[in-house]
């Protein structure tokens, strides 16, 4: 039983810290999209939110979005969270894999 106990320690750092890894991503594509966000009165560029959870399944899920109507016809024109995501992702998932590395005691610098 020991082994088990030991796995299950192991596995609970591992989700932990893919759970922080995906909170630092949304943090930075939140921060990324904003950046690219067309202003006139800035009402859109201030509504960008990000949230993360893990669901029942155990799945991490991080999002960002915006509860302005628009929202999505001004990303059609002038392109701010799908071009911060099509930039970025690989970056996005390195910060996922960083934190993952480090608490299994890898490299987090590669």
């Amino acid at each position: 039983m020991a082994n088990f106990d030991h796995f299950d320690t192991e596995l609970d750092k591992v989700l932990k810290a893919a759970e922080r890894g995906m909170k630092k991503a949304v943090i930075k594509f939140e921060a990324d999209t904003k950046l690219l966000t067309h202003v006139d009165t800035g009402t859109l560029r201030r509504s960008w939110t990000h949230k993360t959870q893990t669901d029942k399944d155990g799945n991490i899920i991080g999002a960002v979005g915006s509860n302005v109507e628009y929202a999505p016809y001004e990303d059609a024109y002038h392109p701010n969270i799908s071009q911060a995501l099509d930039d970025n992702i690989d970056s996005y998932m390195q910060t996922v894999s960083k934190e993952i590395e480090k608490a299994i005691g890898g490299d987090s610098n590669g």
